[in-house]
């Protein structure tokens, strides 16, 4: 009950660290949008998930779970459910509680697939999906390897707390969602593919310049000592609209705090995963926080270094032409990107993740070269998914599904015997395997859950959008699940919480701090005269007059200046605050 509890916090958290990253526009939508995908999950869970996943098959081919007692949990009270791995049925737990806490894993793996949604669909069409979605995809793979009946179970993979069931499915279900909405808005999927090739030459060229950079940091080093290498005028350079919509983080509190609930609520997902109160779930817990502990750091350290190395310049739509005001606002989306803070709770996040399938099967010992090895892979792979998932603002799939491989593993190469046993009654699974069978059974397991997920996702998008299609009467190309602009925000925004104050250098580093703003962020529209009681207009301030003709400047129904240096933010009048009050 407590640690079903403990996974329960973790949705809030994923709701503080998704609308903090994500663009204000639409941070509200992402707060709210994990808490109500948490409540229908768990409604489906309640009346026929839990049947599905975990009941006994009344089909040959044990796909589906079938057994009618469990549908909306009518005859679960007083049934019993053996835990641990092995041959030993004399450790049970009630069936009820298992289910729950079960349920509380299929909520928080559908919270996790919100953030793909940012400004690319609404709430609504969304529910519709992670229903579909719950039931496809999340419940086939759950049983596969955690019923005693699933096939990976039976061949041997190990996944203790849900490296492929959660992570890698959740991640990989926002690269469907992001492929798709790619395809889309391209029209065709020729067009996608042509793309693709295009960015992935691009790449290859990117690559080859970073191991070259490399080999002169290293001949610095030795030579001279200095870390700083100077860039060449013929480095090749990323679009500006390859990385995506520029999207500033909204509340960096809310990811700090966001990441130390989630870090938290991590000691019922993978300590509770032993089923029981043993030196197994102490062994599990302690293994996850030393693994968060290690990417924490890690990712202080990377982000430490690449300071110390100038990022390339930002090439521009439009070839050698730069517009000074886009450059600017690319170099403070860099340097809010290279904020440290950001690198240590994406470090830690990856650590927790890359630990999850091996929590309860691993020493102790080993679970920092998980967090090391999780946070360097989910950072090369943000790097990378900037330019082939511009769809994924929020790099879900580089975190979770990255971190999940990584685990999976990981796990084959560091499972322990002994770490098996420590509850007491659980014996390690096929003892006769060698290391390379082990892994090459976790690749299995990658695989399958990576390949049906995706290819499934898919299906369920354009089945929706089939369905919408003929009830819609519009075009195919007219119709679809998501929208394809910036255009798609929240109608009640929220408040600007910190911006950039002072220049920046050549190399995009800020030269003053992160500040709160002193001005009122620009409201969604122009206000005007009828928005405001006519007898509050006395009390406003005349307008100023215009330099060049002397007339008078329209208080209202324009957009106020920039400041220089502000990155797009309005240089507000300072109006007085009494007797103004918007029309209800």
């Amino acid at each position: 009950m407590i640690s079903s509890a403990l996974v329960f916090i973790m949705i809030p958290a994923l709701s503080l660290i998704y609308s903090g990253l994500g663009n204000r526009s639409f941070a509200l939508t992402l707060f709210r949008l994990p808490l109500i995908t948490m409540a229908f999950v768990g409604l489906q869970w309640a009346l026929w998930g839990y049947l599905v996943t975990f009941t006994d098959s009344i089909l040959p081919s044990n796909w589906w779970g079938g057994e009618n007692r469990a549908g909306g949990l009518r005859d679960v009270v007083g049934q019993p459910v053996v835990v641990g791995d092995g041959p030993d049925e004399s450790a049970v737990i009630p069936e009820l509680a298992f289910a729950l806490y079960e349920g509380m894993f299929a909520s928080f793996t559908a919270a996790v697939v919100c953030g793909g949604t940012m400004h690319r669909t609404r709430p609504r069409r969304f529910i519709i999906f992670i229903s579909l979605w719950s039931l496809l995809v999340y419940d086939p793979v759950a049983r596969w390897t955690w019923s005693s009946r699933g096939w990976l179970r039976e061949l041997g993979s190990l996944d203790f707390a849900g490296g492929t069931p959660v992570h890698i499915v959740s991640g990989t279900t926002v690269a469907a969602f992001a492929v798709f909405c790619s395809i889309e808005s391209r029209g065709n999927l020729l067009d996608f593919l042509i793309d693709a090739g295009h960015k992935v030459w691009r790449r290859v060229q990117h690559l080859a310049y970073g191991v070259w950079s490399v080999l002169r940091i290293v001949i610095l080093l030795v030579t001279c000592g200095h870390l700083r290498v100077p860039e060449g005028e013929d480095a090749p350079n990323e679009e500006l609209s390859e990385q995506g919509m520029e999207s500033f983080p909204y509340n960096i509190n809310f990811v700090v705090l966001g990441t130390a609930l989630l870090w938290f609520g991590w000691a019922g997902f993978n300590g509770g995963s032993a089923l029981g109160g043993n030196l197994r779930a102490v062994s599990a817990w302690t293994a996850t926080h030393v693994s968060a502990c290690a990417g924490g750091v890690t990712g202080m350290l990377w982000i430490w270094l690449m300071k110390g190395v100038p990022e390339t310049d930002v090439e521009l739509e439009g070839g050698d032409h730069r517009d000074e005001a886009a450059r600017n606002r690319a170099m403070a989306r860099q340097a809010f990107d290279r904020l440290s803070v950001f690198f240590f709770c994406d470090g830690a996040i990856a650590g927790l993740v890359a630990i999850t399938p091996a929590a309860g099967y691993v020493p102790v010992w080993s679970a920092p070269v998980f967090g090391v090895v999780g946070a360097l892979c989910v950072n090369f792979l943000k790097k990378e998914a900037e330019i082939f998932l511009r769809h994924d603002p929020l790099q879900i799939f580089a975190v979770h599904a990255g971190g999940g491989v990584v685990g999976m593993i990981l796990t084959g190469l560091f499972v322990d015997s002994p770490t098996i046993g420590l509850d007491g009654h659980s014996t390690i699974p096929h003892p006769e395997y060698t290391t390379a069978q082990r892994v090459g059974y976790q690749f299995a397991d990658v695989f399958s859950g990576m390949g049906y997920t995706f290819f499934m996702t898919l299906g369920i998008l354009y089945l929706m959008k089939f369905v919408a299609f003929m009830f819609g009467r519009s075009s195919w190309s007219q119709t679809g699940v998501y929208s394809d602009s910036n255009r798609l925000e929240d109608n009640f925004q929220a408040v600007v919480q910190q911006q950039w104050r002072g220049d920046l250098d050549p190399e995009g580093r800020p030269f003053g701090r992160l500040v709160a703003p002193s001005v009122p962020p620009a409201p969604v529209r122009p206000l005007r005269e009828d928005d405001i009681h006519l007898e509050h207009l006395k009390n406003l301030p005349s307008p100023p007059r215009s330099a060049s003709s002397g007339a008078q400047v329209p208080p209202w129904g324009m957009m106020p200046p920039e400041l220089p240096g502000s990155h797009g933010l309005p240089a507000w009048p300072s109006l007085p605050s009494q007797g103004l009050q918007p029309r209800m």
